[in-house]
């Protein structure tokens, strides 16, 4: 016969005769558990410490669109001061979003244009272009695009900003938004949608 059963049911023996053997062992494990659960919660509090002091920023309360007024859609959120962006605004009062802003998410500079219409989500060196699309490519208000024409990419970053009567509102940079215009009257000029 093996020693091991022989020396558990010994064990048990000692066990049942002496109880306060076995209650010395559960508080003596209970101990080692809750020190255990001590230094866990010690480790997550000095992690915590580390980030440092926390401080109220703007944030989105929900998904946001380009061009809709951010003052309706944050709120303000304490945000460990190491996680703040240098370029968090303090105040959305008549801005818009100048692009698609996630929920959660610091607003920031980049985020943001005074005032409302197309003009104030061009960005900064951009010039804007009306332009007719043939075919609709269902683009909307702050998405990425490619414009073609004739299976010729003629600007390969663009952004839409708005829609005047027939025609799409495309932002382009300065030294190819002139070729847009020129490229849809003679031709069919279309918008290629970047994921």
């Amino acid at each position: 016969m093996s020693p091991i059963p022989h020396l558990a049911v010994s064990i048990r023996r000692i066990l049942v005769r002496r109880r306060w053997i076995y209650w010395l062992i559960v508080v003596a494990l209970a101990l080692v558990c809750a020190a255990e659960v001590r230094a866990q919660l010690l480790e997550v509090e000095s992690e915590r410490a580390r980030w440092g002091d926390t401080r109220a920023v703007l944030v989105a309360a929900r998904d946001v669109s380009p061009g809709e007024f951010l003052s309706t859609a944050v709120l303000s959120r304490k945000v460990p001061v190491a996680m703040i962006p240098e370029s968090a605004v303090s105040d959305v009062a008549n801005q818009i979003a100048r692009q698609r802003v996630a929920a959660g998410e610091v607003i920031t500079t980049a985020d943001v244009a005074a005032g409302d219409g197309p003009q104030t989500l061009v960005p900064d060196g951009w010039l804007a272009v009306a332009i007719v699309e043939s075919p609709a490519s269902g683009a909307a208000i702050g998405d990425r695009v490619q414009v073609a024409s004739d299976g010729v990419v003629i600007s390969a970053d663009a952004l839409v900003v708005g829609f005047v009567d027939d025609a799409t509102l495309v932002a382009a940079p300065a030294d190819e938004a002139p070729l847009l215009p020129a490229a849809a009257a003679a031709s069919s000029v279309a918008l290629l949608l970047v994921p």
